[in-house]
């Protein structure tokens, strides 16, 4: 027992500065983990790159910011066009609307003239103009005034009037 009491404190010793040597190096990194060689040239290079500042990463990264600008500016670009675009569609539409109300104001004065005509002298000029505007002649004229002409017109050419007077759709 005796040996037992002067081992058992040197053995404690033992383990005690054993120890202490195992948490030194745990502080520092293992020497393994420095010097390991890397199991890829890929690998490599993504920690060189990672230890080295991130040189590569900062490039792309201000790349991609600088795209993102000029993108930003083509879209302001865009938006400024399409604003243009917009307000000459208006302007466009309401000169198309002004040439209709014209139109409609012409035709509205021709289908008078064509009431006051003869029925005969009216069917004769009626025969000869474009259908779509002795259409809209027609439908601006009175009812009456529209069958005398209709009446004194060839027969192929009335059925053709009345024919497309009933499938248009009235202005």
């Amino acid at each position: 027992m005796r040996l037992l009491h002067r081992v058992l404190p040197a053995c404690f010793l033992l383990l005690l500065f054993a120890q202490a040597p195992a948490q030194d190096k745990a502080a520092d990194p293992p020497q393994s983990a420095r010097s390991e060689p890397y199991s890829s040239v890929e690998e490599r290079r993504i920690m060189e790159s990672l230890q080295g500042g991130n040189a590569p990463f900062a490039r792309e990264r201000d790349e991609l910011e600088n795209r993102k600008m000029e993108l930003k500016r083509l879209e302001g670009e865009v938006d400024k066009k399409i604003e243009q675009l917009n307000q000459l569609r208006v302007h466009v539409e309401k000169l198309l609307a002004q040439k209709n109300a014209e139109e409609e104001k012409r035709i509205a004065e021709l289908a008078k003239v064509y009431e006051k005509m003869t029925a005969e002298k009216a069917a004769q000029i009626m025969g000869t103009v474009d259908q779509e505007l002795a259409i809209s002649i027609l439908a601006k004229m009175k009812t009456k005034s529209a069958a005398k002409i209709l009446n004194n017109m060839e027969r192929d050419k009335a059925a053709k009037l009345t024919t497309a007077f009933s499938a248009l759709d009235k202005p």
